[in-house]
């Protein structure tokens, strides 16, 4: 295992607990909006990629109903120690868990009709490689659904609908390893070569708002160690700490789009792709004379 892939399970390991469960509505809304735009129905098999705390994954779970399957996938043992107790507590058995590699999951060729990744698969190392592995493991017509940040660089960068995030990431080179101030993928034109390159077709590139939501400055604020962005955190002082803290409290009111609760405004880049049907094999009436 390499070091970075050491710090991404030591973080994502401490997180477990409270990651996407800390009164903020971001992730939740984000994978219910991926299961829709993929088009996941009833009775089929789902292989979800960095599966975190299930954020798409049991929206995905509902939409295949008890006879179909999701398999989630996560580097973090305590996030899928974390699925698997709610998936028993909702009594849904057509969830599984493992730890894995979101890189190359481990399955055969054509085991899932569906394979999504949200707000995760534009941090792996191999991007390319990546989608090549998933194009493998989806049956003829399966479809992958994948979302991340979209960046905003004007007229200023933004990160989670903040300058104050931006220029405090961009300040400490954390960008690439939490989430993207610059473009997702190596942006839209270079993810839809790529997938064209591993074989999908009927490759979409969109991008919509979505929003942050939460009851005041301060939830939003402690909602940034719950995810990725403590790595970041953790790499400061203390007094750079507090001052960070203000600058991002007094821009999320200012910014918000109501006055009684914080609601930021940040777009997202949905992806989904299409395994090609594959050619039909030739009858004897296609073959040539004996």
């Amino acid at each position: 295992m390499t070091d970075a892939r050491r710090e991404a399970q030591r973080i994502f390991d401490t997180l477990a607990s409270e990651y996407d469960r800390s009164g903020v509505d971001y992730f939740g809304p984000v994978g219910e909006r991926l299961v829709a735009l993929v088009k996941i129905g009833s009775g089929e098999s789902v292989l979800d990629i960095g599966c975190g705390r299930g954020a798409v994954l049991f929206h995905a779970a509902r939409a295949v109903g008890e006879h179909g399957r999701v398999v989630g996938v996560d580097l973090s043992t305590a996030m899928v120690e974390a699925v698997r107790k709610e998936a028993r507590a909702s009594e849904m058995p057509q969830v599984e868990a493992m730890v894995g590699e979101g890189q190359s999951p481990p399955f055969p060729e054509q085991s899932f009709d569906v394979v999504t990744g949200g707000m995760s698969v534009h941090m792996l190392a191999d991007i390319p490689a990546a989608l090549r592995a998933y194009h493998q493991v989806l049956r003829p017509r399966g479809r992958l659904g994948l979302s991340a940040p979209a960046t905003v660089e004007r007229p200023a960068p933004e990160v989670f609908g903040l300058r104050s995030i931006a220029r405090f990431s961009a300040a400490h080179d954390a960008g690439s390893g939490i989430y993207p101030y610059t473009e997702a993928f190596g942006g839209a034109r270079r993810l839809r070569g790529d997938l064209l390159a591993a074989g999908f077709e009927e490759v979409e590139v969109l991008e919509e708002p979505a929003f942050i939501c939460t009851d005041s400055a301060e939830r939003f604020l402690r909602w940034t160690w719950t995810h990725g962005m403590r790595k970041l955190w953790e790499r400061v002082s203390p007094d750079e700490r507090r001052r960070a803290e203000r600058a991002i409290t007094t821009e999320a009111r200012a910014r918000s789009e109501r006055t009684d609760r914080i609601v930021l405004r940040t777009p997202v880049m949905y992806v989904t792709a299409v395994r090609p049907a594959l050619h039909a094999t030739a009858g004897p009436s296609d073959r040539d004379p004996a």
